[in-house]
């Protein structure tokens, strides 16, 4: 195991952060867009995977989850998907959001390329999670059709992993916002959170003992909402919630977003504002997580 996370380096994630920042979002820059949606497809098949594209008709337009697959040693376990939405908000680069979960599911990604996992790791890059209009309530428009078709075709998955907003880091006491109690979550923002429901215990348990285990520097905070989170509507901005509804055990894994990063969203969400040598433990973790699961 040590081996294989060593693989995970620091420049290979900034050079995917990079290249997946820039504005790119979907109504109105969807020749952007679609630019990452190929260079996923590259970067996948760079690693020796196969990516497919499976299309979202929104808007008039017609955009792409990028999908791919690590097959595992045994058949019969059901799979294990990890996800990242890689648009960005409208006016931003979104190197935090979400250039830096592109990079980590990449980075994850890369280990069960290269040496077959005891289950089958699914890996999904999601199109259109931003909000493409001030009346777009719903949003999350790729994850949903991909969970919604996952239920009508009846599959069986061991539970996702939604990778939103992984790099950023502020140490000063204070610059962390917590939205509930939670025990042992620090004043300082560096710590990873995992918000997952009941249903996805074992999800949770997985990335803490992972992390505990091979990363012993990253700290997890670890909470798991009751009513799929819709009593702390917060809890389901992004792409797990979608999973949630259709009843499937997910958890997203973030830097708490604008609970910490005051660039959420903004024309300042550059790469040069993100904690690499966190984004690097992060997707070891990760990766470590989806070998044991």
């Amino acid at each position: 195991m040590a081996r294989r996370l060593a693989e995970i380096r620091e420049e290979d994630l900034r050079r995917w952060v990079g290249a997946f920042s820039g504005l790119r979002h979907g109504q109105r820059e969807p020749e952007a867009l679609a630019a990452r949606a190929d260079l996923f497809a590259r970067e996948l098949e760079g690693m020796g995977l196969k990516a497919s594209r499976e299309p979202i008709a929104y808007g008039g337009r017609t955009y792409h989850n990028i999908l791919s697959e690590a097959r595992g040693r045994e058949a019969g376990l059901p799979p294990l998907l990890i996800g990242a939405h890689y648009d960005a908000a409208w006016g931003t680069p979104g190197a935090d959001d979400n250039a830096s979960g592109v990079a980590a599911l990449l980075g994850a990604g890369r280990a069960p390329a290269s040496a077959p996992p005891r289950r089958t790791v699914r890996l999904a890059g999601f199109s259109i999670e931003e909000p493409q209009d001030a009346g777009d309530r719903a949003c999350r428009h790729g994850s949903r059709h991909h969970a919604r078709e996952a239920r009508r075709r009846g599959e069986r998955l061991a539970g996702v992993y939604i990778l939103e907003m992984v790099g950023y880091t502020d140490p000063r006491p204070g610059s962390q916002r917590i939205p509930v109690k939670l025990p042992a979550a620090p004043e300082a923002g560096t710590f990873l959170g995992a918000v997952g429901t009941r249903r996805s215990r074992h999800l949770l348990a997985g990335i803490r003992e992972a992390a505990a285990r091979h990363v012993p520097g990253l700290q997890v905070i670890t909470h798991a909402v009751a009513l799929r989170g819709f009593l702390l509507p917060m809890s389901r901005m992004s792409d797990h919630a979608p999973f949630w509804d259709r009843g499937f055990p997910a958890v997203m894994l973030t830097d708490t977003a604008f609970l910490r990063n005051p660039h959420y969203h903004q024309p300042t969400d550059t790469p040069e504002t993100l904690d690499f040598a966190f984004l690097t433990q992060v997707t070891r973790a990760l990766a470590a997580a989806a070998a044991e699961g």
